[in-house]
């Protein structure tokens, strides 16, 4: 038998009593020690290991210091102590905390991409949306603003904008109730825009008084130092005052303007709201001064020409458009300019001239030059093909269509003039819009179209609600119809 297997006997026929209370050495084996033979042989870690004696190697105790009794204390686990638990507890800890650092600046970072996303996409379907306004393709724009809103509900712009299509549309109750929205999403500094588009709204829609009170809700009592926007809206109101008859305070308002930011334009605005008023002499002195201002706008003059003539100051006036032919020019613009007042001097065989080389430099001014140059002569029949002409390349000119349509009355072709008076009203042109709409009930009276002349009415009247002429009219209207 070998030396192991001897060996092993030898260790099993040791007595128990021989031992002190047992202690865990190894999982699922347990080992005494000798009281009476410290260096007996038996299979230890020693002889695991490679120890040939097999003697069982102890550590030196202080068994008479009492700091030796001191630091045995129980313990748990697989000899853990309480100070490495911690740390352990707090290295788990720390790695959650950085976990969750690191999760939300991922959320954070993917929030952020699609919140800057959604603001690129909205902010390109509004420049579309805006594109198509401009071209005149409101329900184009309409469609483009909506889009960007379902990106980015929360932008007053993009509801203001689609307000305004909608009432260049005429949509007066769709663009008020879009604005009630914007209004709803608006913080204070957006308010003015808000108010001012409500303005707008109720000027194209003919409620002068109310579009007054709007602006001056979006002024907010502003008297004085007035701002780029704010300038606008001042014009606006004026606007609104001399269409509601307001003359005086037309004045005034755009006295406002000048004391902040003087121009051509605004002297001879306010010069032509002085003339309604009655007051030449500060009409002229504005006209002049706007003319000083803008040597070469053509307007101004023909504005001051007009203000004069009234007066019954005719050789003023005519010296006055002499000065404007003294401002030559040979582009086409400054032909048709030229060729405009020979018209109203009445030298039609300049005016002819000028027209035809502007024509002949493809000025499309020119055609409408010369069908307003033969209706000034009454040649009705000369200036339609000029008209056809002109509308037929520059579709957007609101002004010639109510010229057109003038002339075919003058002619009694009320039908054909009809039809020109209600594509006019199609344009939807703030400043022409009432006097087209009037002139196309008028054309479908003398065609005999009363159920086309009570349609035009009824639409004329929920824009201008508060003319009593045409509340009148419409009464008259439906008589012939019964």
């Amino acid at each position: 038998m070998d030396k192991k297997n001897d060996s092993r006997r030898r260790i099993n026929r040791i007595q128990s009593s021989d031992y002190d209370t047992p202690v865990k050495d190894a999982p699922g084996r347990r080992q005494r020690t000798s009281k009476t033979d410290p260096n007996v042989r038996r299979r230890t870690s020693g002889t695991k290991n490679g120890n040939k004696s097999g003697k069982v190697r102890r550590m030196p105790t202080d068994a008479g210091n009492p700091a030796s009794k001191k630091s045995t204390r129980p313990v748990s686990g697989k000899g853990s102590h309480p100070g490495k638990r911690k740390s352990r507890r707090r290295k788990k800890q720390q790695v959650i905390g950085r976990s969750i650092q690191i999760l939300l600046i991922v959320v954070l970072a993917v929030v952020l991409f699609l919140v800057i996303r959604n603001f690129g996409d909205a902010n390109k379907l509004n420049n579309k949306g805006l594109q198509a306004y401009e071209s005149g393709s409101y329900e184009e724009a309409i469609s483009y603003f909506d889009q960007a809103l379902s990106h980015d509900g929360g932008n007053v712009d993009y509801y203001i904008n689609k307000a305004m299509a909608q009432t260049e549309l005429k949509l007066f109750d769709d663009a008020s109730a879009t604005l009630d929205a914007a209004e709803n999403v608006a913080s204070d500094g957006e308010d003015q825009l808000v108010y001012r588009a409500r303005g707008i709204l109720l000027l194209s829609k003919g409620s002068y008084q109310e579009a007054i009170d709007a602006f001056d809700t979006a002024l907010d009592g502003k008297e004085s130092k007035f701002s780029s926007t704010e300038l606008d809206i001042l014009y606006y109101k004026a606007e609104a005052q001399d269409r509601a008859g307001l003359y005086v305070d037309a004045v005034m308002t755009y006295t406002q303007i000048a004391d902040t930011k003087a121009s051509a334009d605004v002297y001879m605005l306010r010069g032509l709201e002085y003339v309604k008023v009655g007051d030449s002499t500060s009409a002229e002195s504005d006209l002049r001064e706007a003319i000083r201002r803008d040597k070469k706008n053509y307007d101004i003059y023909q504005a001051l020409y007009w203000a004069l003539s009234d007066q019954g100051r005719t050789d003023e006036a005519t010296a006055v458009l002499n000065e404007a032919l003294d401002l030559g020019g040979n582009s086409g613009e400054a032909l048709v300019n030229q060729g405009n007042i020979y018209v109203q001097l009445g030298d039609y065989a300049s005016a002819q001239e000028r027209f035809e080389r502007a024509l002949d430099k493809k000025n499309a001014e020119a055609n409408l030059g010369l069908a307003n140059m033969y209706v000034a002569q009454q040649k009705y029949s000369e200036a339609l093909p000029y008209f056809e002409a002109y509308v037929g390349e520059v579709t957007d000119n609101a002004s010639a269509y109510n010229d057109y349509g003038n002339c075919l009355m003058a002619m009694g072709d009320y039908e054909k003039a009809q039809q020109i008076f209600t594509a006019g009203v199609a344009l939807n042109n703030r400043q022409m819009d009432q006097i087209l709409s009037k002139n196309q009930i008028s054309a479908a009276e003398y065609a005999g179209d009363w159920s086309a002349a009570l349609e035009y009415i009824n639409t004329y009247l929920t824009k201008y609600a508060d003319d009593a002429d045409a509340v009148r009219e419409k009464t008259f209207i439906q008589t012939r119809i019964r």
